[in-house]
């Protein structure tokens, strides 16, 4: 209740707004945790998409080399009656131990189902072959009653424990969306993937945004994999938190970070020390919209965060100090003084061509060149994905500057990507999930940077 009076406090909204906002809030608790009304919600698009899927099955072979892929991880099978396939999302390869790639990814049949669940896959041949997908949280199909699970991103301690941490939907228990609002959950293996600990729940903080009734968990979602960039190579990482519907009149989305500090002592889930970043009224914001932070490190020592936002360009920030605090954003140029980058509300990840904390001066980044203002929405046809080469900049106010786009995926639509990268065998890797359904790799190489702009160095750097 005491975000709901700052707020009422901050913006001297009267006492019968008071009332609708308790009023509705109360019918949408009441409505929102009927799981028949969830389930006759989707049943049209859930057969649409398996009518869709099946008739093009028998073209999955040729259909995923679409996008020039150098590695195939998963293609799904489209039989919900044994796993819910047809969509996957946030899509997060990294590193276990022994050489072992691992990827996590969001399952359903389609986007918000009611079979919902985080999987993991695992390599032990540079990304050739992979395992089945084995879910680790959440229904394996529709007809199972477990809530659903998503959004999952893994950790790995130095013993090589590997940690997969991910929101868990409690039932009735929502905002607007009940994809992103739960609790905090995890686990963990010490096996290489073959046995997991049973979920514990990871205590989150309340701020000004969330729900006014407490009983409804916050709004949340990690898309990125956390890295080793926080103080004394900490894994930091961004997160998307959601105005409850009550602070909608201010924004929909603000970014957050969240830091783990004593994951490599191996703690059970729920004693993980998790220290939030710029929350509440300290949350990153552009506009209704500001969300999915990626980060990489500068030569100079700073961060370097990519928004997404529906303003029609990505936006950035820079921290000073490791992600405790960030800088307010601003609108990604092609350089200092230059042309924005057109870009709808979409994912516009970034990464070190040289390594996830490399900080090696070479940045690429991903946009769609082109955004529709009569349509701001996520749903607006977001076209093909487009690649841009960047370097760092000494002395610059935009310290990363880019090149022309390259037309890196031509599908005219579904490009929503929700990647990774690492290296396999010294060469940089994307991973990305084809039209949110193939699961694929891709190397980088340095033909990418040809029109980047000359990196610019200090003497002293």
């Amino acid at each position: 209740m005491y975000g709901l009076l700052r707020e009422l406090r901050r913006t001297g909204i009267t006492s019968l707004c008071f009332v609708f906002i308790l009023l509705t809030t109360a019918v949408s608790a009441q409505q929102s945790g009927d799981r028949e009304q969830w389930r006759e919600e989707y049943e049209a698009r859930i057969n649409s998409t398996l009518a869709s899927r099946r008739a093009q099955k028998p073209n999955f072979a040729e259909d995923v080399k679409r996008t020039k892929p150098d590695f195939i991880v998963y293609i799904p099978q489209v039989e919900p009656e044994e796993l819910g396939d047809c969509y996957n999302d946030h899509f997060q390869v990294f590193d276990g131990p022994q050489g072992v790639l691992f990827a996590t990814t969001c399952q359903a049949t389609c986007e918000g189902a009611l079979d919902q669940h985080v999987t993991i896959f695992k390599s032990t041949d540079h990304g050739k072959t992979w395992s089945s997908a084995k879910v680790l949280a959440g229904p394996k199909t529709m007809h199972d009653q477990t809530p659903i699970a998503s959004w999952g991103f893994a950790m790995v301690s130095n013993s090589g424990r590997i940690y997969v941490i991910f929101n868990q939907y409690q039932e009735g228990k929502v905002s607007t969306n009940r994809q992103h609002t739960g609790l905090m959950a995890g686990i963990y293996s010490d096996d290489l993937g073959e046995t997991w600990s049973t979920p514990q729940f990871i205590p989150q903080p309340r701020t000004c945004n969330d729900s006014p009734d407490e009983s409804i968990p916050p709004e949340w979602v990690v898309w990125q994999r956390p890295l080793r960039l926080g103080k004394e190579g900490t894994y930091l990482v961004g997160v998307t938190h959601y105005a409850a519907p009550e602070f909608h009149h201010l924004h929909r989305t603000v970014v957050e970070f969240m830091r783990f500090d004593n994951l490599d002592d191996d703690p059970e889930p729920k004693d993980l020390s998790v220290v939030w970043l710029s929350t509440g009224e300290q949350a990153l914001e552009q506009g209704a919209y500001c969300e999915e932070p990626s980060i990489v490190a500068l030569p100079d020592g700073r961060l370097f965060a990519l928004l997404r936002t529906g303003s029609g360009a990505p936006y950035w920030s820079v921290s000073s100090d490791r992600g405790q605090t960030w800088s307010v954003p601003e609108v990604l140029l092609n350089h200092d003084g230059g042309e924005p980058f057109k870009h709808p509300l979409s994912p516009c990840p970034i990464y070190d061509f040289k390594g996830e904390t490399a900080a090696s001066g070479y940045y690429y980044a991903f946009v769609h060149n082109t955004f529709d203002p009569n349509n701001p929405s996520p749903w607006q046809n977001r076209g093909p994905l487009y690649l841009i080469a960047g370097s760092y900049q000494a002395g610059a106010k935009q310290p990363i500057w880019f090149g022309e786009p390259q037309l890196f995926i031509d599908r005219p639509s579904g490009n929503s990507f929700y990647a990774s990268t690492t290296h396999v065998d010294g060469r940089a890797v994307v991973w990305y999930p084809d039209q949110k359904f193939y699961l694929l790799g891709r190397y980088i190489d340095e033909s990418w940077f040809e029109n980047a702009p000359a990196l610019k160095l200090n003497k002293d750097e």
